[in-house]
């Protein structure tokens, strides 16, 4: 995250150390912790996102779980209130892959839908609005999404075609559509349909293609 960090062991179980003001480790405290302590007992985690200041995870059975800071409703829990521990966001199980931007979170599930919610004062949920939302809403009615990449609030994404594609802040032309405006809903990011995998920094992006030729903008 912006000044914490998560990891998962091998046996499943959830760890987290530094900045701790909006309970963003999820040990229940404010308290700052210089080494990595384990938070509760869970061993069936399999993924983890960190945005500024709140997290996301993962659990082996699909479902999805959230702590740390609100104030945007990053977690999608339909509150602003800061969560000191791990909480199950909604019943659905069905969860693939999660990505955080500083104050928004990106999900795709396993039938190839995307979802956001969050901060959107930048267009980075994609719903082609700037309007915040406090539950995961879907985006669009494709199924063919994969892989995605959040930071700040900006996406990168790939489709199972192998198609790349951006939305969100683009001040920087960290979207790569060749344009510095702002983009409020998934755009393909020119044609090729060989990308690998991605990765947005805060202002630029990076990915690799099928070919292992490394590419960034």
């Amino acid at each position: 995250g912006k000044e914490h960090t998560t990891g998962i062991m091998s046996d499943g179980s959830l760890w987290a150390w530094g900045y701790n003001s909006y309970c963003q480790l999820g040990d229940g405290t404010h308290t700052n912790q210089s080494s990595a302590i384990q938070i509760g007992n869970a061993k069936d985690w399999v993924t983890i996102a960190n945005g500024d200041y709140h997290s996301l995870a993962l659990k082996s059975n699909g479902t999805l779980w959230a702590w740390g800071n609100d104030t945007e409703f990053q977690l999608g829990n339909g509150s602003n209130k800061n969560k000191g521990v791990p909480e199950k966001i909604g019943t659905d199980n069905n969860w693939a892959d999660i990505a955080c931007g500083s104050s928004h979170s990106i999900g795709i599930k396993t039938d190839g839908t995307l979802w956001a919610w969050g901060d959107n004062s930048q267009g980075q949920l994609g719903d082609g609005s700037n309007k915040a939302s406090t539950f995961p809403i879907q985006i669009g009615n494709d199924s063919d999404w994969f892989f995605i990449s959040s930071n700040k609030q900006s996406n990168i994404a790939i489709k199972s075609n192998g198609s790349l594609w951006g939305w969100g802040n683009n001040s920087d032309a960290q979207l790569g559509v060749g344009t510095p405006s702002n983009i409020p809903s998934p755009t393909q990011i020119g044609k090729d349909t060989n990308w690998l995998t991605a990765a947005c920094g805060a202002t630029h992006s990076l990915a690799i293609k099928k070919d292992g030729t490394l590419w960034a903008w």
